[in-house]
Order: C-alpha cells, then sequence, then structure tokens
C-alpha cells in the first residue's frame, strides 16, 4: 500500500522531474570540467604552487573561497569549488523545500492533500527527503567523475560528500524559514539571508584568520579540507547542525496552523497608496524587494571582483593563460579574467530575470490574474508591467556589477559597457519565459529553467571542447563572448539578440491574449 508520504514524493518527482535531473547533472558534471580546466591552466607543480601563494595573499580569494590547502589538482579543484557549490546549492535546496511546503499552503493546495489520509509532516518530510536524495545523487556521482578524471578515491568522495552536505544544511534552513513565514517569497528571503550571513561570516573568518569560520557552514565545507587531509569528522558538524534545524522545523510545524507562518503577515493599508495606479507600479511594488536584493548582491560582488582583479594578473602569468590570452584577441590578464567571470555571472543574472518574468505564472495560478484583470486592465498591460520589470532588474544588475567591479578594480565606469554587453542573452531567456507563458503556460516554468541549465550545460562542456562549435553557437552568451573578446561584430550581435528577445517578448504578448486566464 502506498502512503501518503510516497504519494507526495511521486508528485514532487513527477513535477520537478526537469530542474532536479538539470540541477544534479550540471552539479555532477561541473568538478570533472574544474579538474580538466586546473591541468590545463597550471601543468606543473611551480605554476600550482605560485598561485596557491599568491591567492593566500589575496584578501577577495581568502573570503570567496578560503586558503589553498593543497597546491594539488586535486587541491585547487576543491578550492575552487566548494564554497561555490556550497552557494548555488543552497540556495537551490532551500528553493525547492520553500516551493513544496509553504508555496504548496499559500496555494491552497496543502489543505485540499491534508483532508485526506496524510500526516501533517508528511509533506515537509517529503520535500527534505527528495531535496536530500538529489544531493545525495550529486555526491555520488561527482565523486565517480573525479574519480575518472584520475584523483584518488578519498578526496573524490570528500568532496563530493561536502557538496551535499552544504546543500542539506541549507534545505534545512529553507524548511525552518517555511515554518516561520506566512509567504513563500518571505521565507525564500529568509532563507537566503541567513545564507548570506554566514558566508559573510565565513569571509571575515578566513580574511582575518580567526576561529569564527567555525561558526559557519561555509568555514566547515572548506575545512574539510578534500585532496588536503580528508577531514571526514568536520562533517559531524553538518549531522548536528542539520538534524537540529529539520527537528525544530517539525516543532514549528506543529505548533501553527495551517497556512499560517509563525510570524503572522503584516496586514495591508486599509486604502491603496495613489502611486499603485498602474499595473507597472503594482509589478515594481510586488518585486521591488527582490530586484533591489539582487542589485545589491551585484553591487557587493563587483566590488570582490573588482578587488581581485587588482592582483589577479601575477596569479595568472602563466604560459598556459598567456596563449589562452592570444586566442582571445590578447589583452591584460585581468580583463580576460573579468570577460570569463562575467561570462558565469550574467548567467546569474539571468536566473534573477526570470524568477521576477516567472511570477505572472505564479499569479495566475493563485488567482490574483483574474481580481487585476477584472478591473480595466488589460492583458498586455499586466503581462507589460512584470516584463518591464524583469528587464530592469537585469539591465540594474548588470550596470550595478560593472560599476562596482570598476571601483574596486580602479576604473570607475570602464567595466560598465562590458556588463551591459550581456543584457540582450539575458533578456532573451526572458523573453523565452513570457513566450512560453503566452502559448504554454502549464510548461513555462520547467521548460525555462531547463533551458538555462541546459545553456549553462553546453557553455561548460564547450570549455573543454566536448560539444560541436555549431551547438555552442545556439548559447546567447557564446554569442556575446565571442564578438566582445575579439572586439569585433559586437554591434551585429547585440542587435540580432536583442530583435530575437523582442520578438519571443511579442509572441508572449500575443499567445497570452488569445488563451484562457488561469489556465493550469
Amino acid at each position: 500500500m502506498i502512503t501518503g508520504f510516497e504519494q507526495i514524493v511521486r508528485l514532487i518527482l513527477r513535477r520537478d522531474r526537469a530542474p532536479l535531473a538539470v540541477w544534479v547533472l550540471v552539479l555532477s558534471a561541473l568538478p570533472a570540467g574544474v579538474v580538466a580546466a586546473t591541468e590545463r591552466g597550471y601543468p606543473t607543480e611551480a605554476d600550482r604552487i605560485a598561485f596557491a601563494e599568491h591567492a593566500a595573499v589575496n584578501p577577495a580569494e581568502l573570503a570567496t573561497r578560503g586558503p589553498v590547502f593543497a597546491a594539488t589538482v586535486g587541491g585547487l579543484t576543491a578550492w575552487t569549488l566548494v564554497s561555490s557549490m556550497t552557494l548555488i546549492g543552497g540556495i537551490v535546496s532551500a528553493l525547492l523545500v520553500v516551493r513544496h511546503t509553504r508555496t504548496e499552503e499559500q496555494m491552497g493546495r496543502r489543505e485540499l492533500m491534508g483532508s485526506g489520509v496524510l500526516g501533517r509532516h508528511a509533506p515537509l518530510t517529503a520535500a527534505l527527503a527528495v531535496v536530500a536524495g538529489a544531493n545525495v545523487a550529486i555526491a555520488v556521482l561527482a565523486g565517480a567523475a573525479l574519480i575518472a578524471s584520475g584523483l584518488p578515491p578519498a578526496g573524490s568522495f570528500a568532496l563530493g560528500a561536502t557538496m551535499a552536505a552544504g546543500g542539506m544544511f541549507f534545505a534545512a534552513v529553507g524548511a525552518v524559514a517555511a515554518q516561520v513565514a506566512e509567504a513563500s517569497r518571505t521565507a525564500v528571503t529568509l532563507a537566503v539571508a541567513v545564507l548570506a550571513a554566514f558566508f559573510a561570516v565565513a569571509a571575515t573568518g578566513d580574511v582575518s584568520r580567526s576561529w569564527l569560520v567555525w561558526l559557519s557552514p561555509f568555514g566547515w565545507v572548506r575545512r574539510v579540507q578534500a585532496f588536503a587531509g580528508d577531514r571526514w569528522a568536520v562533517l559531524l558538524l553538518f549531522v548536528a547542525a542539520i538534524g537540529a534545524l529539520v527537528a525544530v522545523a517539525f516543532v514549528l510545524s506543529a505548533r501553527r496552523d495551517v497556512g499560517s507562518g509563525l510570524v503572522p503577515a503584516r496586514p495591508g493599508p486599509a486604502t491603496a497608496d495613489p502611486r499603485l495606479r498602474s499595473p507597472l507600479a503594482l509589478a515594481w511594488r510586488l518585486h521591488r524587494p527582490a530586484v533591489l536584493g539582487w542589485t545589491a548582491g551585484a553591487g557587493a560582488l563587483g566590488l570582490l571582483l573588482g578587488a581581485a582583479m587588482s592582483s589577479v594578473g601575477t596569479q595568472l602569468d602563466t604560459p598556459a593563460f598567456r596563449e589562452l590570452t592570444g586566442t582571445l584577441g590578447g589583452g591584460d590578464p585581468a580583463d580576460v579574467f573579468f570577460r570569463f567571470v562575467l561570462y558565469v555571472l550574467a548567467q546569474v543574472v539571468t536566473a534573477a530575470g526570470l524568477v521576477t518574468a516567472l511570477q505572472m505564472r505564479q499569479q495566475e495560478t493563485g488567482g490574483l490574474a483574474d481580481a487585476l484583470l477584472a478591473a480595466p486592465v488589460t492583458r498586455a498591460r499586466w503581462a507589460a508591467g512584470h516584463t518591464l520589470i524583469a528587464a530592469t532588474s537585469v539591465v540594474a544588475g548588470l550596470a550595478v556589477l560593472g560599476l562596482a567591479a570598476g571601483i574596486g578594480y580602479g576604473t570607475s565606469l570602464g567595466l560598465v559597457g562590458t556588463t551591459l554587453a550581456y543584457a540582450p542573452a539575458c533578456l532573451v531567456f526572458a523573453g523565452l519565459a513570457v513566450a512560453l507563458f503566452g502559448w504554454a503556460p502549464r510548461v513555462a516554468v520547467p521548460v525555462t529553467w531547463t533551458l538555462l541549465g541546459l545553456t549553462v550545460l553546453i557553455d561548460l562542456l564547450g570549455e573543454f571542447r566536448l560539444v560541436d562549435e555549431t551547438v555552442m553557437g545556439l548559447s546567447p552568451f557564446v554569442r556575446t563572448l565571442g564578438p566582445l573578446a575579439v572586439g569585433e561584430g559586437l554591434a551585429g550581435a547585440l542587435l540580432v539578440l536583442a530583435l530575437v528577445a523582442g520578438g519571443l517578448t511579442v509572441a508572449g504578448f500575443a499567445g497570452l491574449s488569445r488563451r484562457d486566464v488561469s489556465e493550469r
């Protein structure tokens, strides 16, 4: 007999099978790619030792990645990955837990399921089980990929286990946030704020070389020291912390009403602000916290990136990197480094734009769109408001990233143009989200995120020449990076991408005007 817990697990796997598969495959394949890049960029032991020595005195790299514990291929791979994978895996894990707990309650589906034979804690248990299973799969596959790359098995699985532990820790944080907040967006904001605070604590501890690193899971993942002693005992800290957080989540779940949070939502004003007289103003009011948060995060990341650029030229002064610089049109190593990092950060900014654009689907299925469109508001005006805010979040994030990086590097406005060059590529995916929302709303969210994940995976595989250049050319980011590196054909490439983004958006508006609203 299938229990309620098993049914919910099956439901989660069915609804999120594509995003889960992309998440697991991308994070599992990334470590092997970093191994190949490290071997190619730093082929000799002297190159790796020199890199590690410079990293040890670079405050920006100490803050974001911690110290290098072993100047080997495995040690540099672990140093490159542990903080980044904890950051990415933590955000995705927390989002998934909130999506299948608090969001389900907010939409009323949790109450419907609870009317049957279903335990009170079954949804929370199922969400945690699925996310934990995905993280364990990442650990096993990443470890196997590292072993296939020629690294020692012990260090390979230590790194894989570290990646899984970081994701599961923030899944537990998301579970607690889902009990505290009454709205899903508030729960996500709480989880991300906790993640950012832990990251800041670890950064402060590593830069100051103090005990503060032991107060943060980011400090723990670094101190596991995969390929540099493999300190498995550090993972016991994760076991204790995850167990405590999950226990707190279950206790809070038992002490609140279904649909409510431990902290009730504040009642709104009796009358609307006079400024909320248009769909655009309402869209800005709804998305303002997220847009400002993303923009502030981009600024902080830009400052760190600019500070790293100040000394990265010496670290990258190797024959292999000079050869790579020559193939990309030459130039200062710091500028080439910035173009490579920006290539990845543009994909992160794209994700921010997608979150905003796809909120239309959540409003539609939640019934909010019906109430708004019952007033003298056209579908096009409603959709245009959200689309414009999505585009604004992309442009603002890129502009602030470039401005902050320029300030950190000492060039002021010199990098803003470089970052804004990626705006059309980012907006192509926002346009795709709008087009799918207009014509195929049921699959808009999973298909859009899956296509972005596949693009990231293709870009990663292409970096190591594992896919054909024709396939690589399908990526909007590649269409931007090539002309930006060689300095030719950039205007034409940006114009084509802008036209594609605009065409997809117009097509989405046309589809929305021809279908039923609240189509599930």
